[in-house]
């Protein structure tokens, strides 16, 4: 790992990508180099777009129109590029709290990056990638993420979206010659034991968390295309 700038750690849920990724994070840190470590959920993640709605043009004056009463909190938090406005809507509602409308928040989050058109997100999700490793490749800086490779892309193009094995293969060969600039290293946590390890994180999370993976993976089209139920 002495000359990556990029390292991934994968794996199943609750095979301790977290904990993994911060232990290498320390480790990296420990040979003196600079290290950020962005875990899942991270409201700043440079690769990621957790709670972050993407508008174009028409959408975003759609949005200052109805509700212009808000118009200054969504100005303060939109970020324009090029055609692009990102809202960090749960940003927002962190930093602005009370004065952040809850109906506001309601609506901006149908244009949650993750429940756009497939096409749109990978369009965006590539472009965010692209950003990144020309920001980073030119720095001494070593990022280490997690679930952002493989988990992520296959919740969207094939849990939600249940798209063909050639336009996941696709996206994932483009997302591999994006990062090779940054000679990445793949770190991938086998778990062999598939229902005792969700049985594990449900009592370490809660039964709330386990409803929502099992709808996840069984009522959107990959499940439904297979007649998902519950876990086998």
């Amino acid at each position: 790992m002495k000359n990556t700038q990029l390292i991934i750690v994968e794996g199943l849920m609750g095979t301790g990508k977290t904990s993994t990724a911060s232990f290498i994070g320390k480790y990296v840190e420990q040979q003196h180099r600079k290290v950020n470590v962005f875990l899942e959920g991270d409201l700043d993640h440079p690769i990621d777009f957790e709670g972050v709605s993407c508008l174009n043009e028409q959408e975003y004056n759609l949005l200052l129109h109805q509700f212009a009463y808000d118009q200054q909190c969504i100005q303060q938090m939109v970020r324009v590029e090029g055609y692009n406005y990102f809202f960090s809507y749960k940003k927002a509602k962190q930093i602005l709290q009370d004065t952040f409308a809850d109906d506001l928040y309601t609506y901006i989050a149908t244009y949650d990056i993750y429940e756009l058109s497939l096409a749109r997100h990978c369009e965006l999700m590539l472009q965010s990638w692209r950003d990144f490793a020309e920001r980073l490749v030119s720095t001494d800086e070593v990022v280490i993420v997690e679930c952002c490779f493989f988990q992520n892309p296959m919740c969207m193009l094939l849990a939600k979206n249940n798209a063909d094995q050639a336009v996941i293969t696709k996206y994932i060969l483009e997302l591999s010659d994006i990062i090779k600039p940054l000679q990445p290293v793949l770190i991938y946590l086998y778990q062999e034991n598939i229902r005792q390890t969700l049985h594990k994180v449900s009592v370490e999370r809660s039964s709330e968390w386990l409803d929502f993976v099992i709808w996840y993976y069984t009522e959107q089209e990959y499940g439904k295309a297979h007649r998902w139920r519950g876990i086998i």
